[in-house]
């Protein structure tokens, strides 16, 4: 493996330690001869089944899918159903095979519930209040015994696939990555059309009003648009086109994409409850995370506390938004590791093969 430590993790005055080229080569993080198409086979879960395309989406000629449903199109790119399936039967084996614990935490009680022991009195008003953390449940040697953890799975395993799913929806977005540098993003309300990237993104009037719709309806959750950037696909059909549908990058991009689906139901997870909206507009701590962040957190429980990242700059990775130079292991901070802040945190490159 190689290492190197990020920039955005340095304290001031400390310069940090490029990546090394040879050894990247070396250690099979890039520049590998592999050709492996990706070989996943099943079902691809029903969470990720909703998605809305552009019009650009959509051949002149009438095609559809029996793996990926849209709520706008009837018919799809077939090229672009191809893309977006290795990543998403992907998600589904990793989230099915060992998602559910950190997702389980959020189901086990009602985390809104004035007795809830990650929360913490507020001094707004009673519906506004919202927990400051969440406690893992799996770690109470009391309360987490085999069969209870089985049931714990099981129910969520059920309103995942049953209720989840019906509030989330899909869009692969053309302008996020390319104005925002987001690879992903949970929108806290939904629209009849594709949300568009504009000044009513995520805007508290448009929030609120969906969810009064909500309310009306009877429903207790929110109704959640998802974006993912579209490079992410559109890369993995040039190389399709290409004839590098079995190489290094796609292989990458696919895992990255499933990896970006999974870290935006970290957020999903908590915002889909018409109560988590108050007026921090903020997230709850999970565990004994150092950092605001449950799509990390979900992803770092995935991998043994750690997030896949570009081996790429920031700069570079915004300008070309490829993954061809690799990924690397990011460690998440939590207080079960790090009794202090560390100065620098290392990186280390994922070998390709």
């Amino acid at each position: 493996m190689t290492v190197r430590d990020h920039e955005k993790d340095v304290i001031s005055g400390w310069v940090p330690k490029d990546w090394d080229a040879v050894e990247l080569t070396r250690c099979r993080a890039r520049g590998t001869p592999i050709n492996s198409p990706p070989t996943l086979r099943g079902e691809i879960h029903p969470l990720f089944h909703n998605w809305i395309f552009s019009s650009s989406s959509r051949p002149s000629s009438s095609s559809s899918s029996s793996t990926v449903s849209s709520t706008t199109a009837s018919s799809v790119d077939p090229s672009l159903i191809k893309a977006l399936t290795p990543p998403l039967l992907l998600a589904t084996r990793i989230l099915t095979t060992v998602g559910l614990p950190w997702l389980s935490e959020f189901h086990i009680d009602d985390i809104f519930d004035e007795a809830y022991p990650g929360r913490l009195p507020d001094t707004t008003t009673p519906e506004e209040q919202t927990p400051s953390v969440i406690p893992r449940h799996h770690i109470s040697p009391t309360l987490a015994d085999p069969r209870t953890k089985k049931k714990w799975h099981a129910s969520t395993a059920r309103d995942l696939e049953v209720r989840l799913a019906r509030q989330i929806c899909w869009q692969l977005d053309p302008d996020m990555f390319r104005e925002k540098g987001w690879v992903g993003y949970t929108c806290r309300h939904r629209g009849e059309q594709m949300v568009a990237l504009d000044a009513t993104l995520d805007r508290p009037s448009m929030i609120h009003a969906g969810d009064e719709a909500a309310r009306e309806r009877g429903e207790k959750g929110r109704l959640m648009t998802v974006l993912v950037m579209e490079e992410y696909t559109t890369r993995m059909c040039e190389l399709a086109r290409q004839g590098r549908g079995g190489g290094e990058e796609y292989l990458l991009t696919a895992f990255m994409m499933a990896v970006t689906v999974l870290h935006e139901l970290g957020h999903a997870i908590y915002w889909r409850d018409l109560r988590a909206v108050n007026r921090r507009m903020t997230e709850p701590y999970f565990g004994g995370d150092l950092e605001m962040e449950l799509g990390d957190s979900f992803v770092a429980s995935l991998f043994g506390g750690w997030t896949p990242v570009p081996v790429a700059a920031d700069d570079e990775f915004c300008a070309s938004g490829t993954f061809e130079q690799g990924i690397a292991w990011r460690q998440h901070l939590t207080w079960d590791h790090h009794r202090t802040r560390p100065r620098y945190r290392a990186h280390y490159s994922i070998p390709v093969a």
